[in-house]
């Protein structure tokens, strides 16, 4: 492994997990005015790296998790989806939390079992909280379901410190995302305890109203004097709405709104956030961004004339503004030995510095029919790429 990718490899992993014990730099000691002054609090050592990453709270030496850890995966169908909405939540908080600032933890304030009662459909009798709608009106369940789909699917909570005068950390502002369903996926049992599946499709503008209604729920109950004794009135709340692919989708979801409610103040001026995801090579790609799936089928037959047998090669952009701004390659091949192996992934990485544009992040996973990762190629954004050889 060539020390330049090691390092971008574990930063990816240091936001995610926390800490390692094979990094040598001295974490920095502060403490957090909420907690007792014996726990002892750090900051996990910093690493460069084009994402700019958040660092993360270490508490008593020991990564916090969110009060909803593993929640997501109960409630949020596809994986893509999943991912996607944590770490395009960081990439939200960026704009309003300096990353040179603020350090991240996981939510603490949204409990496990409020977040579970707020996920289902209001009921005034069973359950007062729930932010979905109760069910509709209609001769049968199926209709009843179709007339009120469920519009939220899942609530991500992200909280931002920041040191204060005192050099102490503080709660500095909290990061709420909200999924929502494009699909309504939902089942309906008969008389004779048989289940059936249905789905119904929720229209964008409906997703966006009811999206908008729950949020400021959510930042009212936040805002709570019963809730940490009043103490989030005082800071901003930023909540972004993300939209989740159907479940058969190979590309994940992505953000559409965003809005903050600056201190003792309810969410304000909704901002559109334009961003989206396209399969390289597929119908919807060659018709909206023409240009760049052109590019893309000529590196694959590029690639594809490497070998005398085929070869798939397949492409997630992540397109902002329009521009695409990241391009992740997957290229599965019958493996033969690692001598092909290193010259299909040098041959590719010649391939992905003279066809994409030196501003495009470019990474390239090589992988065995059996889905083992033989290589990897990253190219950031103006370098040369790197290439990885797993053993």
């Amino acid at each position: 492994m060539s020390r330049r990718f090691g390092i971008a490899s574990l930063t990816i992993l240091l936001f995610l997990t926390g800490c390692f014990p094979f990094l040598q730099p001295e974490k920095e000691e502060l403490e957090l005015e909420e907690l007792e002054e014996e726990q002892t609090v750090e900051i996990v050592p910093q690493i460069t790296t084009p994402e700019n990453y958040y660092q993360s709270v270490l508490y008593d030496g020991t990564y916090l998790h969110g009060e909803s850890r593993g929640f997501g995966n109960a409630v949020v169908y596809n994986r893509l989806d999943l991912d996607q909405l944590e770490m395009g939540l960081t990439s939200v908080a960026q704009q309003y939390f300096e990353p040179d600032h603020y350090f991240f933890r996981e939510g603490q304030f949204i409990k496990r079992d409020e977040l579970n009662s707020w996920l289902k459909r209001y009921d005034a009798d069973k359950n007062p909280t729930g932010l979905n709608p109760e069910l509709g009106q209609g001769e049968s369940m199926k209709e009843r379901e179709e007339s009120q789909p469920r519009y939220l699917s899942h609530i991500l909570e992200h909280n931002y410190l920041v040191q204060n005068k005192n050099g102490n950390l503080e709660l500095g502002g909290i990061v709420i995302g909200l999924s929502m369903n494009s699909v309504y996926n939902f089942r309906v049992e008969d008389d004779q305890g048989l289940y059936y599946f249905y789905e119904t499709v929720i229209e964008e503008e409906a997703m966006k109203r009811e999206g908008q209604k729950i949020a400021n729920e959510i930042v009212s109950r936040l805002r709570s004097d019963n809730r940490d004794e009043g103490v989030l009135k005082n800071v901003p709340i930023v909540v972004a709405m993300f939209r989740e692919q159907p479940r058969e989708s190979v590309i994940p979801g992505h953000f559409f709104l965003k809005a903050i409610a600056e201190p003792n103040n309810s969410l304000d001026r909704w901002q559109e956030i334009n961003e989206q995801y396209y399969l390289f090579p597929s119908r919807d790609a060659s018709t909206d961004v023409r240009n760049d799936a052109d590019q893309f089928q000529r590196f694959k037959d590029e690639i594809q004339d490497f070998f005398d047998s085929y070869i798939g090669v397949v492409g997630k952009g992540h397109y902002v503004n329009n521009q695409l701004r990241e391009l992740t390659i997957e290229i599965p091949i019958r493996y033969q030995g690692k001598a092909e192996i290193v010259a299909l992934t040098q041959y590719t990485a010649d391939r992905i510095t003279q066809r994409f544009h030196e501003n495009l992040k470019v990474t390239v996973y090589v992988t065995s029919v059996s889905g083992k990762r033989e290589s990897m190629i990253v190219r950031n954004s103006k370098d040369e790429p790197f290439i990885h050889i797993f053993e």
